[in-house]
């Protein structure tokens, strides 16, 4: 395996910690809107924009 691979799994274990362990409801104001929800759920989706945004840089 190469170190990328390993960084990226050690990377996606860390989340999925920090997402079990992470519960109840948060309210994020972005500029226009804010978000409520489950603190998961949003860690999730910025998560998820963040990895959308490395890949769309490289």
């Amino acid at each position: 395996m190469s170190k990328r691979v390993v960084w990226a799994l050690v990377l996606i274990v860390v989340l999925i910690l920090v997402l079990i362990f992470n519960q109840g409801s948060v309210s994020v104001n972005m500029l226009a809107f804010n978000i409520s929800g489950m603190k998961a759920l949003v860690f999730l989706a910025f998560t998820a924009w963040g990895v959308a945004i490395g890949l769309l840089i490289r």
